[in-house]
C-alpha cells in the first residue's frame, strides 16, 4: 500500500528535490553499496561452512543463503522485465527519467536497462539477505535494521531510485525471505520426518 502511494503522490517531488540538491555525497554512495557488503558476510559464511569446523554448524545457514540468492536474483531480474519503469534520473544511454525528460511511466514486459527501475534490487537484496541474518542473528538487530535503513537513504540520497521502487524492493526482498525459511524448514522438517 505505501508504494501505491508512494507512486501516485510523492515519488516524482521527491526525485526532484533530490535533484536539486545532488551532490557528490559519500555518505549516501556508501550506504547505496550496502548490498554489497551483505553479499560478501553471505559469501563468506558459504564459504566457512564448507571447513570441517563449522561444516555442522553453518550448513542449515548455508543452504538458505544460496536458496534466498537464488530465489531473490530470479524475482529480482522478473520483476523489473514485467513492471519496466523509467528511472528518476538519466544514468545511460540517454535513458528515459523523469528528470531529464519529464518521463514517469511502466512499459511491462521491457527488456531494456532503461525501463529497470521498479523493484529496487539493491532494496530487495539488502533486506533480503538483512532479514536472514536478523533470523539467525537477533543479538545483532540493530545492524541489520542499520542496514535497511541505509541502503533507502542512500538510494534515494542518490537519486538512484523512486522511493516507490525502494519501498516496493523492500517488502519483495523481505517476503522472499521469509518463504525461503519457511520451505526450508517444512522441507528439511519433512525430510527427517520420513526417515524416522
Amino acid at each position: 500500500m505505501l508504494t501505491v502511494l508512494s507512486i501516485v503522490y510523492f515519488d516524482r517531488s521527491i526525485a526532484e528535490f533530490m535533484h536539486q540538491q545532488s551532490r557528490s555525497n559519500l555518505m549516501f554512495e556508501g550506504f547505496s553499496k550496502i548490498p554489497l557488503m551483505l553479499e560478501i558476510i553471505a559469501a563468506t559464511i558459504v564459504l566457512m561452512s564448507f571447513s570441517k569446523r563449522y561444516q555442522t554448524r553453518l550448513f542449515h545457514i548455508r543452504q538458505i543463503i544460496i536458496l534466498l540468492a537464488i530465489f531473490a536474483s530470479i524475482i529480482r531480474v522478473g520483476a523489473k522485465v514485467l513492471f519496466g519503469r523509467t528511472w528518476p534520473e538519466t544514468w545511460t544511454n540517454d535513458n528515459l527519467s523523469w528528470i531529464s525528460h519529464g518521463v514517469e511511466s511502466f512499459h511491462p514486459f521491457s527488456l531494456s536497462n532503461s525501463f529497470h527501475s521498479f523493484p529496487s534490487g539493491h532494496a530487495l537484496l539488502t533486506f533480503a539477505f538483512a532479514s536472514l541474518f536478523w533470523y539467525f542473528t537477533p543479538q545483532f538487530r540493530l545492524l541489520w535494521i542499520f542496514c535497511m535503513a541505509a541502503v533507502i537513504i542512500g538510494q534515494l540520497g542518490q537519486n538512484y531510485h523512486f522511493l516507490g521502487d525502494l519501498l516496493a524492493g523492500a517488502a519483495i526482498g523481505t517476503l522472499v525471505c521469509q518463504l525461503t525459511i519457511n520451505g526450508y524448514v517444512h522441507y528439511f522438517l519433512a525430510q527427517k520426518k520420513a526417515q524416522n
